[in-house]
């Protein structure tokens, strides 16, 4: 299995729609990662192990997006074969310690063992903790949160970003305040060697963020690119 990387040109897959055919296809496809997202998809708990087997098959390094920053649900995306989670709404030092400590099992965590998938396989490397950034509250509080040791990457939440500062969704397709806002993200994890990615919705989005200084990106998901793609042919059809 290729080894999860965040660094610089990275690019990730995003899979709002459960089922394994179609996490195999993406994996197929040569993504640095795949992102399950259990927070904002239809994927539901059923469908994330056969989800990950797809993409194992297809040898693609696969993150979780969990629903919320609780050991529960930490621990069951980990169990089911996830190479890391991304950790939604972390706003503090202590909220991303949490994460950390829930990915790890005693004496480094809280992580309880669960013999489900691991036994069967050749050991793995540490599960891969990434944090998001979405609020005011964990802007001001990221460079103390750079500070915990296993904070294995920090995602941008855009949309989430802009609203919770008072900004339209549209100002992530180009906006000096938001971009000035982003900046005050980015250069800290930079400073620090910590990777930082974030959600795009094109493309074009992919380039932008990557000029502020992201070392990765994800996205659009499957589901909006199913979507374009399917809007695209019946025009291309019509008479």
């Amino acid at each position: 299995m290729r080894d999860l990387r965040l660094d610089e040109d990275a690019v990730g897959a995003w899979l709002h729609l459960p089922g394994s055919a179609s996490a195999e296809l993406i994996g197929s496809v040569g993504f640095d990662f795949a992102c399950i997202d259990l927070q904002h998809g239809v994927v539901d708990d059923d469908s994330v192990l056969p989800m990950l087997q797809a993409l194992a098959a297809t040898d693609t390094p696969s993150l979780v997006r969990v629903q919320a920053n609780t050991p529960e649900s930490i621990c069951r995306a980990l169990d089911r074969g996830a190479d890391g989670v991304i950790v939604p709404l972390v706003n503090s030092a202590d909220e991303a310690s949490a994460a950390v400590i829930a990915c790890h099992y005693p004496p480094r965590g809280v992580r309880s063992y669960g013999p489900v998938r691991a036994p069967w396989h050749p050991p793995r490397a540490e599960p891969v903790c990434v944090v998001m950034v979405e609020t005011p509250d964990a802007v001001a509080a990221l460079p103390e949160m750079l500070k915990v040791d296993g904070v294995g990457g920090v995602l941008i939440g855009p949309s989430d970003l802009a609203l919770s500062h008072g900004m339209p969704v549209a100002a992530q397709h180009g906006d000096d305040a938001y971009d000035a806002l982003l900046r005050s993200i980015i250069e800290p994890c930079r400073a620090a060697d910590t990777p930082v990615g974030i959600f795009t919705a094109t493309p074009d989005h992919a380039h932008r963020f990557r000029a502020l200084g992201v070392t990765f990106v994800a996205g659009p998901s499957d589901a909006i690119i199913l979507h374009r793609a399917a809007t695209e042919h019946l025009e291309r059809c019509r008479p």
